[in-house]
């Protein structure tokens, strides 16, 4: 499958696949954050609590049961993710996207309560088969990493995104060995 994007002055141009960080929230919920530099937003009207881009405009957001879509086209470049296959189903209509300076969230809620990170994170999984636009053409162009303060928003700041090693639920008990007494001195 090839996309082939027109910007604003009808030329065609190669979108970017922006860098992104996934985090689980919960049984239901995750959060895909894409980082996307120039994104700039302001407040909407007549809803002031809701941010859009004010540099750019959401060309396309789609869930599907196992999948979604968005593209955006920011000032002159055109970011674009296509996730072919999630690690399970989601329920669309309550899927969501909040923009934030420098990025956005896209927020999938599972129709079931399983852990998708150890599919994301496993060598042996597919994890998220992300389509990119000329396959096995050229290298995937990707937004440049940034570390970006998250501002205006009340989710959480992505820390613990992907969890390499199992939490620790189960602590062994050890027993500390007491201090060895202080060393003799003779005056």
């Amino acid at each position: 499958m090839k996309h082939i994007v027109m910007n604003a002055t009808g030329d065609a141009s190669k979108s970017i696949v922006p860098s992104f960080v996934v985090q689980e929230e919960g049984a239901r919920k995750v959060l895909v954050f894409l980082n996307i530099p120039e994104l700039k937003v302001k407040r909407s009207f007549p809803n002031i609590l809701k941010l859009i881009p004010s540099n750019g405009y959401e060309k396309e957001l789609r869930f599907q049961d196992q999948s979604f879509t968005f593209t955006i086209d920011v000032q002159t470049k055109v970011y674009s993710m296509y996730i072919a296959r999630l690690p399970g189903e989601i329920v669309p209509e309550r899927c969501s996207i909040k923009y934030q300076r420098g990025g956005c969230w896209i927020t999938l809620m599972k129709l079931e309560p399983m852990p998708w990170m150890n599919r994301i994170c496993d060598p042996l999984s597919p994890g998220l088969d992300i389509q990119d636009d000329e396959i096995n053409q050229n290298p995937i162009a990707s937004a440049p990493v940034e570390d970006i303060p998250l501002k205006d928003t009340t989710m959480p700041p992505p820390f613990n995104l992907v969890p390499l090693a199992p939490s620790p639920a189960i602590r062994t008990s050890v027993k500390k060995m007491p201090a060895p007494p202080p060393p003799l001195t003779n005056y």
